[in-house]
């Protein structure tokens, strides 16, 4: 995937050096010298540019992108302009970071409906994973399906793995149970494929995905 992550702040720099690690090519686009030199060895690619201007926003691969970032979140007018010049210039995708409600209706008037609050989104997960005891990590697909990953609970350790128990047990799905880093066991592994028997182990890891109310069950009983 090819993605230009304009602003190198916190948010930005993270977003970038996370897609470069995870293989794809990113250009950081920052107006500041400094913070496009220090981020250079981490991202795949920076450039020292002004997107405000519209000459010099043109230099960027406007046709070959297939998502513009905007990660500015402290200048509400800048954030809408580059925005608005992307869209002008007929970018395929535009991202913006939103700071506020009134940014954020601002952005959906010109035409930007994928916005992103990374404060927001980082206190919700937060306050998700204070409640759920337990879990390492979680993610949202909807307000009440989840995907979380967690060690396996000392009750089912030495006891045999079996999806279909766990599903029939506490109504949750095994997306992959994870041992010393290693993939044992997949739900996308072809149905035909037999499943190697084994015990769950202390330590195991298991990444599950069900409704919000099975997986307060399954924590706390």
């Amino acid at each position: 995937m090819n993605v230009v992550a304009i602003g190198l702040g916190n948010f930005g720099a993270s977003l970038a050096k996370i897609l470069t690690a995870m293989g794809h090519d990113v250009l950081g686009v920052d107006k500041n010298i400094e913070k496009v030199e220090f981020f250079k060895d981490v991202i795949a690619n920076t450039i020292c540019l002004d997107a405000s201007d519209p000459h010099a926003l043109r230099l960027l691969p406007i046709k070959e992108a297939d998502a513009f970032v905007v990660c500015i979140g402290d200048d509400f007018g800048i954030s809408v302009m580059i925005a608005a010049l992307l869209k002008k210039f007929g970018v395929k995708k535009v991202i913006c970071r939103e700071s506020s409600s009134i940014h954020l209706a601002v952005l959906n008037s010109i035409g930007i409906n994928h916005t992103i609050n990374p404060e927001y989104e980082s206190a919700r997960i937060l306050a998700q994973k204070l409640v759920l005891d337990g879990i390492l990590n979680l993610f949202s697909i909807s307000d009440n399906l989840k995907i979380i990953d967690m060690p396996v609970p000392l009750s089912l350790v030495h006891q045999r793995f079996s999806p279909i128990k766990f599903k029939t047990d506490f109504h949750l799905k095994i997306i992959a149970l994870k041992r010393d880093l290693k993939i044992l066991y997949s739900s996308s592994q072809p149905k035909d494929k037999e499943i190697v028997e084994f015990d769950y182990q202390q330590n195991d890891i298991l990444i599950l995905v069900g409704d919000i109310r099975d997986i307060r069950k399954f924590l706390h009983g």
